[in-house]
């Protein structure tokens, strides 16, 4: 039953295939029909094609002929239209070159140039030898000057100077002021500006530069005058005592501020070295070599009180002149930027700054010879004022030689150089002034009754401190607050840097340690020379007590000095006993002085060779010498006392140390010898001869140096 089955359904799939097979054949029997029809077709499209371009290319071909001869004609018109335009150049822009620019309306008259321009060169390349050619020529160069002409008289136009109180404003109030700010630039209004830098640009690419001299020319006219005015009302009374005024209040005294130009001075570079102390930092960091560290008193010796001769008001005004040159040249560099091509900014820049720049140099070297004039008469508060203002320059020297190029850098650096060749030169003859002494003339007065010698030098009458001993000090004291300059000074030379280089191979120096060094070695020199002087000048007093006095007030008022103003400590970075050998000066002079009693002494001590009383009497030889004995004693004390009493020691511990000293010195010895011979029935008047007692005595010692008494 089931293989029944089976083969009947097998019987049925093949029926079915088979019709499946019949309609398949069928179906591949249209598409080929359908194929070979369409084959037809194609072939049919591709014969007409083929006869179209037969057809169609010949026309093309001629329509492209046509088309390339009409563009051939097209610029044949236009090259003649453009050959004959050249030819009616002159007459077209004749009047408008004639007639010269109008301020605000500058492109048609360039239009007019270029124009121009186009015409000469067309026949330079083409008919050199024409007459229009020389006519375009002509004219090219008349509207050329024309121009120059335009832009020479815009600039005159707005080249006012400042006036001095608006430069110094802007020099006191706002150091950094923004191109807003500036007034080189609001002198040139926006519009001025533009036509400005259309004309130089154009000139530029013409090969036209005499606007280089006319821009330099006029801009230097404008600092030389800003910087005139400002020395001329530096000259006058109120010089220093300006109101400050707002930077938006602009012509307004702002209220309750009154500053005189030292104070704003040292404001001014305060804020100068501060900032470059934050660059210097942030550029090195906390590494070893940062050498540069804030310093609050950076502008502190411009303070008012510290100004007070020519010298330094000089310098002062100076200073000043040389930071409102800074502020202009800033300002005309801004200017610059707007108006000149980048390619002449060199050139123009050097051209307007050469003559202020010589200006300045010229008169940084008549201050300095005035200030070399006051140093030699031993005026050393203008060594101080040379200090200061070299300083404030070498602050300053980073701002010019930001807008500077190399050649005015050195220009300006012949300031600085004048400044340190001064400095140096002012130290060094510091040195030979307490070298060559001849009274002190000229440095601060510290009077007392002088005896004049030969030469014109004097010594005090009373002993007491020598006027070049305080000068000195005064004068070294000084020196520490400008420790930082002299120490570049110094280190320039070989005498110095020796022992510099001699003190840091046995322990490493920081940059102010080298610096303080260096004041250090220059120090001890000064007193190696003082020392010297004091020791020579003493030997103009006629006795022994006053020469080791003279000497001892000196070496005690040098070596007090030196502790009070930490001057001790620079000194000991280059010879660690200073003190030491001070103090042991001091006590070998209190021992010279005491050694000057030697002879007064000689008359009571020792007793040895005495004669030895018996119950009161001796023998008459014996009384001679008991007599000459007190007297001789009595002549020496009396004529001590009349010498040592109007001698000064102005120290008060060091004059009480020395009455003790005396005391403990001769009392013992006069009263040993007193018991042993008052009483001695050596002369029929005994007191003619025993004038003193010994309390008498110790109250004539504890009169000395005191001549009230």
């Amino acid at each position: 039953m089931s293989t029944l089955e089976n083969t009947l359904q097998i019987e049925i799939k093949l029926e079915k295939e088979k019709t499946n097979q019949a309609l398949l054949k069928d179906h591949v029997e249209k598409y080929s029909e359908l194929t070979q029809s369409m084959s037809k077709i194609l072939n049919s499209f591709e014969q007409r094609l083929g006869k179209l371009e037969h057809t169609i290319l010949p026309v093309y071909n001629i329509t492209k002929n046509l088309q390339k001869q009409q563009q051939n004609l097209d610029s044949t018109l236009q090259c003649m239209e453009q050959v004959l335009s050249h030819y009616d150049a002159s007459q077209d822009v004749c009047n408008l070159i004639h007639q010269g620019p109008s301020e605000g309306n500058i492109g048609s008259f360039l239009d007019g140039l270029n124009k121009l321009k186009k015409a000469k060169d067309y026949f330079l390349n083409n008919n050199p030898q024409s007459v229009e050619l020389e006519n375009v020529t002509s004219l090219f160069n008349n509207g050329c000057e024309t121009l120059n002409n335009h832009f020479k008289s815009l600039l005159k136009k707005h080249n006012a100077p400042l006036k001095p109180v608006d430069l110094l404003d802007m020099i006191y109030i706002e150091e950094d002021s923004s191109n807003e700010d500036c007034p080189s630039i609001k002198q040139v209004p926006p519009s001025a500006r533009e036509e400005l830098n259309v004309m130089a640009q154009w000139l530029d690419n013409n090969l036209r530069r005499e606007y280089v001299q006319i821009f330099g020319d006029e801009r230097s006219e404008v600092i030389m005058r800003s910087l005139q005015n400002l020395k001329d009302h530096q000259k006058s009374g109120s010089w220093g005592n300006e109101p400050l005024r707002t930077r938006h209040g602009y012509g307004r005294a702002e209220a309750g501020v009154k500053k005189t130009t030292s104070a704003r001075l040292q404001q001014i570079f305060e804020r100068k070295a501060n900032k470059m102390f934050m660059k210097a930092s942030q550029t090195l960091g906390q590494s070893a070599g940062l050498a540069m560290r804030k310093n609050s008193s950076f502008g502190d010796i411009l303070a008012a009180e510290e100004y007070g001769n020519d010298n330094d008001q000089e310098l002062e005004k100076y200073l000043v002149l040389l930071l409102g040159l800074q502020k202009l040249l800033v300002w005309e560099r801004q200017l610059l930027n707007d108006i000149v091509p980048p390619s002449r900014h060199n050139e123009v820049f050097s051209r307007l700054s050469q003559p202020s720049i010589e200006m300045v140099v010229k008169d940084a070297e008549q201050i300095t010879s005035k200030v070399m004039r006051s140093i030699g008469r031993k005026e050393w508060s203008a060594a101080l004022g040379i200090f200061s203002a070299l300083k404030h320059v070498q602050i300053l020297q980073p701002d010019i030689d930001r807008i500077c190029d190399s050649t005015q850098k050195q220009q300006l650096s012949g300031v600085l150089n004048r400044l340190q060749q001064t400095a140096s030169k002012a130290l060094e003859q510091f040195i030979e002034s307490v070298r060559n002494d001849a009274g002190g003339g000229g440095m601060v007065s510290m009077t007392s009754s002088t005896i004049s010698y030969g030469g014109g030098s004097s010594v005090p009458r009373d002993a007491t401190v020598y006027e070049l001993t305080s000068n000195t000090i005064w004068f070294l004291e000084q020196l520490q607050e400008h420790c930082d300059t002299i120490g570049g000074l110094l280190q320039t030379e070989a005498i110095y840097t020796n022992d510099l280089d001699r003190i840091a191979s046995q322990k490493a120096l920081t940059m102010e340690q080298k610096n303080k060094a260096l004041l250090g070695i220059y120090v001890r020199k000064v007193l190696a020379e003082l020392n010297y002087t004091i020791a020579t000048k003493s030997e103009q007093y006629s006795d022994t007590a006053t020469k080791q006095l003279f000497k001892l007030n000196n070496t005690h008022y040098i070596l007090k000095s030196l502790q009070r103003s930490s001057l001790i400590e620079i000194v000991a970075l280059t010879e660690h006993d200073c003190e030491r050998r001070y103090q042991k000066m001091i006590q070998d002079l209190k021992k010279a002085y005491l050694g000057s009693w030697s002879k007064m002494l000689s008359f009571i001590h020792p007793l040895d060779d005495m004669p030895r009383p018996i119950n009161g009497k001796v023998k008459d030889k014996e009384r001679a010498t008991i007599k000459d004995r007190f007297f001789n004693f009595n002549k020496e004390l009396d004529e001590a006392v009349k010498i040592q009493r109007a001698i000064s020691v102005p120290d008060v511990l060091l004059r009480e140390g020395i009455k003790r000293d005396n005391t403990e010195h001769i009392v013992p010895k006069y009263n040993a010898f007193f018991e042993g011979y008052s009483d001695v029935q050596f002369s029929k008047n005994i007191d003619k001869y025993v004038k003193y007692r010994p309390s008498d005595v110790t109250t004539m010692l504890n009169s000395f140096f005191d001549d009230t008494v």
